[in-house]
């Protein structure tokens, strides 16, 4: 027993060495950072506004950088299957417009008329993906997919550049201005911007969601979905399934793609922070087990989905709220109900606060358009989006745009869509073209100058 301890111990104390070495060499080789050319403009997130803003900077003449981290452009829109634009009054042109355009003329787009008060488009993702790569490589926009952001480099509130980790290993970026379009304000917080999460009594956030896409579906079955609810919920009350509660209000709530196929926006993971990668992970699992439980419930219980099976889910799971980046102003519930306009405003937006929460939705029974005209300004009304949300308090060289631009919980729950993400990306490239070409800071932008340039209007 001794001899076997003393060998232990020496295997031991061996190991510790050998791993102290290991830990030596990695700290060694974090320290050697590959630095590349300036660039005028990086666009941190490929999404609806990170497109959207680096087509409009590269437009303008700015050399632009766009860093995404997938295999390709469009976000929630493509990774994430969310494949239809939702209804909202005035988003409907510039950049946004000339992607549905394209899409259409390549039959990835279901209607002729796209009109401000009328903007529900069901797409092909994979033309979206086509269209968004096309039109910034038409722009002169450099891309690098398959890159993480690190952090923002620094210099006394003043971001400078980004350092990022991909198959090249670590390597830095610097440029005039950066745009953060990551959804979740990754850059911005990694510079110290003030930001809020969630509910900031609670710190609870909107339900994260994983879309199918499903095939097999006969769609001119016609099913009772008040009874496919009952079923539903009475399973999930004897834990035949594990979906929340409020998911069973919404199991008509979903879409028939262009080509026969049917997705789902169902709300499977409601206590998950999404700038947790522990919880992340756990989410993106418990996700995929519960579109696999719809799919055998469905299969069981819903006339024309008996031979439905899953062609794909989403690359990544749906996140609709994490933080909120506080900027020069923070647009409010009360600026959307009573449909404020402003000076600078950049973006008109009618979608409703559209808040996925169990705690937000009532037990007794309303459809889609109640629950949202109790959250929304007035029929035929809009309220706008003024440059200063994208404007971050205290820290230079930096702008944001969507779903993590400057707005109290509620409102950032109507900003969120996708159309207008891409509208206020669009806005931010413009604004950064400017503050390159005059050499001047973003904070020291005039918003109606903004406006004039979107819009042709001015205030």
């Amino acid at each position: 027993m001794r001899g076997l301890q003393a060998t232990s111990g020496r295997s031991l104390r061996a190991f510790d060495k050998n791993i102290s070495k290991i830990e030596r060499r990695i700290k060694m080789n974090n320290n050697k950072t590959l630095y590349h050319e300036n660039r005028d403009v990086i666009v941190v997130g490929g999404g609806p506004a990170g497109l959207a803003a680096s087509i409009a900077c590269a437009r303008q003449g700015a050399k632009t950088l766009l860093i995404e981290r997938t295999n390709c452009l469009g976000g929630t829109a493509t990774a994430g299957l969310v494949i239809e634009f939702a209804k909202t009054y005035g988003n409907n042109y510039g950049i946004f417009k000339e992607i549905c355009d394209n899409m259409k003329e390549l039959g990835g787009l279901n209607q002729d008329n796209l009109a401000f008060d009328s903007v529900f488009a069901v797409f092909d993702p994979e033309v979206l993906k086509y269209v968004a790569q096309s039109m910034c490589e038409q722009a002169g926009v450099n891309i690098l997919f398959h890159t993480f952001v690190e952090s923002a480099l620094c210099e006394d509130n003043f971001v400078k550049g980004v350092t990022v980790c991909n198959k090249s290993g670590r390597q830095a970026f610097k440029a005039k201005v950066i745009i953060d379009c990551t959804g979740d304000g990754d850059v911005a917080v990694s510079a110290g911007a003030a930001y809020e999460k969630g509910d900031i009594k609670t710190g609870k956030m909107q339900a994260l969601t994983l879309r199918p896409r499903i095939g097999g579906v006969n769609n001119k079955t016609i099913v009772d979905w008040e009874k496919i609810r009952d079923i539903f919920e009475q399973e999930r009350k004897e834990g035949l399934n594990s979906f929340p509660w409020h998911v069973t209000k919404w199991l008509d709530a979903g879409a028939e793609g262009l080509h026969g196929e049917r997705t789902f926006n169902l709300d499977m993971i409601t206590d998950a922070d999404a700038v947790n990668a522990f919880e992340l992970s756990k989410a993106e699992m418990e996700a995929r087990k519960r579109v696999w439980e719809f799919i055998i419930f469905a299969r069981k219980h819903i006339p024309g989905w008996e031979n439905c099976y899953i062609i794909d889910t989403a690359m990544h799971i749906g996140v609709r709220e994490t933080r909120r980046i506080m900027g020069e102003y923070i647009l409010t519930e009360d600026d959307v109900l009573n449909g404020r306009k402003f000076s600078d405003g950049i973006c008109p937006s009618s979608f409703s606060m559209d808040l996925h929460n169990s705690e937000e939705i009532s037990p007794d029974w309303e459809s889609i358009e109640e629950h949202n005209k109790k959250r929304s300004c007035p029929p035929g009304d809009y309220y706008e989006i003024p440059y200063r949300c994208l404007v971050p308090e205290k820290i230079n060289g930096l702008l944001v745009a969507g779903r993590c631009i400057s707005a109290d919980r509620r409102a950032g729950a109507s900003v969120r869509i996708m159309n207008t993400c891409m509208n206020t990306g669009q806005a931010a490239g413009l604004a950064a073209s400017i503050a390159v070409s005059k050499g001047i800071l973003p904070s020291n932008i005039d918003g109606k100058i903004i406006h004039k340039k979107l819009f042709g209007i001015q205030k």
